[in-house]
This record gives C-alpha cells, structure tokens and sequence, in this order.
C-alpha cells in the first residue's frame, strides 16, 4: 500500500513537473512576452495568496485576501507596463494609481479593525508583495525588448525577447535536479538542520555543479552572446541564490508551522512551492545580464 502510494506521489509530482516546465518553455521558444505575461502574473497573485494564508494574514475576510493577491498581480503588471511601452513619468504614475490607493485603504483601514497585532498584519501583507511581485516583475523586465548581440564576424544579431529566461529557468532546474539527486545518492551533512533537515552539503554542491555544467552547454550553442566566463558567473549566481530562495521559503513555512504553501500542483504542493527558489534567483540575474552582460 505505501509503495503504491509512493509511486502515485511520484507520478504526479512528474506529471506536474512536466507540465510546468513545458509552459514555460513554451512561452520561451515561441518568443511570446504575453503568454508570459499571463503566466507570471498568475504565478504572482496565487503565490501571494498562499503567502498569506501560511503567515495567517487577511484570514478574517476571503474578499480582502483576493483583493490582496490581485494588488500584487497589478504591481507586477505596472512595473513590467511602465518600461515596456512608451510610457512617460506621468503615465507611470496614474498607472501606480490603483495600488497607492488601496495602499492607503490598507493603512488607514488596520486602524478600524481593532486587531491585537496590526504591525504584525500589514508587515506581513505587504511584504508578500515585495517579496513576490518584485522579482516576477524582473523578469518579465528582461523581456522588454529584443537584445542585439554580435557574431565573431561583427554582425549584430537580435535575440529572441525571452531570451534571457531560458537560461535563468534551466540554471534553476538544474540546480533543484542536481541537489535532489545527489543528495539522494551520497547526501550526508546536513545544509541547515534548523530551516530543512533533508537539504545536504552534498546535494547543494551537486546543483551547483550541474548549473555550472550547463553553462558549458549555453556557451557551447552561444558563445556568441557573452563569454564562457560570463555564463559560469551566471550559473553560479543562479544555482547559489535559488538555494537560498529554497532555504528562505522553508524558514517562512517552518515558523509558520506549514508544510506546504498549498495544494493547487499535485505532488508539488503550492506556486510559491514551485518559484520560491526563483525569487530569489531573480535579482541578482537581472543586476548580473543589465550590469555585467549585456553593456
């Protein structure tokens, strides 16, 4: 009966998996920003609303809770819009409307609500949306317009808009798929008994070394876009902080006295399961390609 289980567990965790990865990559090789546009708000406004339901914030009215998770989606969606259309100060500002308001609404509202630990309630509401919106944001950013690159004869070449999502997700599968496996193998020390006792120093540096192995394989099909120097940094940025994005959510949940962000992907748990190591991972990728990269 439990193999039968383990083997359903682990069917489904494939099957969601699978799918998962196919829609991003779908959005990614058929160069549609708005499929991703789509997708990723979805990602933010679910994961927010998870976030809340884990640290019990908004839990008194299911109204408030939604409304809250669509404030994050409108905050993704205005940082993604200002930049992304020929927009000026002005335009950007009205766009930031909605959300200044029902910041306020929030503000002034906590104090009629008579609550033992207000502090607490709007700390934790509004850091969902830092936490979460901002990095989503980033990255719809690093689609905002085609990025012209140059072969080894000089010829600029322009890259496809979501270019620079393909290697952000594959150096974060790979990270997740090397440290599961061989933490699995040979995984004995323990990474951070105090936030998620499975997680070894073995299966951290496993992941580490299968992104770092995949930036070969980036710099192997373009090398044209930047050295293999470059594509080993990135790597190594990717893999390091989606660990620690990893670590971060499971510090939030053990705190929290949760197991999983929520049920919405079978064998997955939550969305916020699913990007916790990419929010991380998000910011220092973007500061890595607009700094360093693409000068």
């Amino acid at each position: 009966m439990k193999k039968r289980k383990k083997i359903s567990n682990f069917l489904s965790r494939l099957i969601t998996g699978v799918v998962y990865v196919a829609l991003i990559l779908f959005g990614i090789f058929t160069d549609s920003v708005a499929i991703l546009g789509v997708v990723f708000f979805g990602f933010t406004a679910i994961a927010c609303y998870e976030f809340q339901t884990i640290t019990r914030t908004n839990n008194y009215t299911l109204i408030l809770k939604i409304l809250h998770s669509l404030m994050a989606g409108l905050i993704f969606y205005t940082v993604y819009t200002s930049v992304s259309a020929t927009t000026d100060y002005r335009d950007t500002v009205i766009a930031l409307l909605p959300y200044i308001s029902y910041w306020l609404y929030y503000l002034i509202g906590e104090m009629y609500r008579n609550r033992p630990d207000p502090i607490r309630e709007v700390s934790f509401a509004f850091f969902s949306h830092l936490y979460i919106a901002i990095p989503m944001a980033l990255l719809m950013l690093l689609c905002v317009d085609h990025y012209l690159v140059f072969d080894v004869n000089g010829t600029p070449i322009r890259m496809a808009h979501t270019f620079w999502l393909l290697p952000i997700f594959t150096f974060v599968w790979l990270n997740d798929t090397g440290a599961y496996t061989v933490g699995s193998l040979i995984g004995k020390r323990p990474l951070w008994p105090r936030i998620s006792p499975k997680k070894t120093v073995e299966g951290a540096v496993g992941g580490v070394l299968a992104a770092v192995l995949g930036a070969f394989v980036f710099h192997h099909f373009f090398g044209f876009v930047t050295t293999l120097l470059n594509w080993i940094m990135l790597a190594l940025l990717v893999s390091v902080f989606a660990t620690w994005g990893d670590l971060f959510e499971s510090y939030i949940k053990r705190a929290c006295g949760v197991k999983d962000s929520g049920n919405i992907l079978p064998g997955h748990g939550g969305i916020l399961d699913r990007i916790d190591s990419l929010l991380i991972a998000a910011i220092p990728a973007y500061i890595f390609i607009n700094i360093i990269i693409n000068v």
